[in-house]
């Protein structure tokens, strides 16, 4: 059995870029609920985690409403890729002598998490009136594919997610 962690941490790096007119009177917070670990892995089964990540926003008036635009874009990771079922690699710690292929995937579905680059991220826009507040709520589900037959050890990668709003 392998010990195989995705992501170190709660959600190893969140970067929060704030992108709100400099007038706008809405105030946002991110959380998760900790970090991603497939636990043991076993070459004969999927191996599966999650991870929900929540976007909060308040408006704050006067005066009036805003419109707040997000997007959740994650890092490909050492493999410098997030195409396909195995797109990203966990390396065996410390020896980095061997991989195990997984992807992480938006809210349970086939559609990658992924960046710009793959084209594939969770994004949307929402408005907000009056003392309204607005939560997001996006799960990423990681999936270490069966038949990756490596040596046993502790495998891990540290992706960043970064939320705009």
């Amino acid at each position: 059995m392998i010990a195989a962690r995705v992501l170190r941490g709660p959600l190893a790096a969140a970067l929060f870029v704030a992108t709100l007119p400099a007038d706008a009177a809405v105030s946002c917070s991110v959380s998760t609920t900790g970090a991603m670990n497939f636990m043991t892995y076993d070459p004969l089964s999927a191996a599966n985690a999650s991870v929900t990540v929540t976007l909060n926003c308040q408006n704050n008036p006067p005066p009036g409403g805003a419109t707040v635009n997000w997007s959740m874009q994650l890092t490909n990771g050492s493999s410098g890729s997030c195409v396909g079922a195995t797109g990203r690699t966990m390396q065996r710690q410390p020896a980095l002598d061997a991989t195990i292929g997984y992807n992480i995937y938006q809210n349970a579905t086939s559609t990658v998490w992924g960046n710009a680059g793959c084209g594939t991220f969770p994004f949307g826009s929402f408005g907000l009136n009056g003392n309204q507040s607005f939560t997001v709520n996006q799960t990423m589900t990681g999936v270490a594919p069966s038949s990756q037959f490596v040596p046993a050890g502790n495998y891990s990668e540290t992706l960043q997610l970064t939320v705009s709003f």
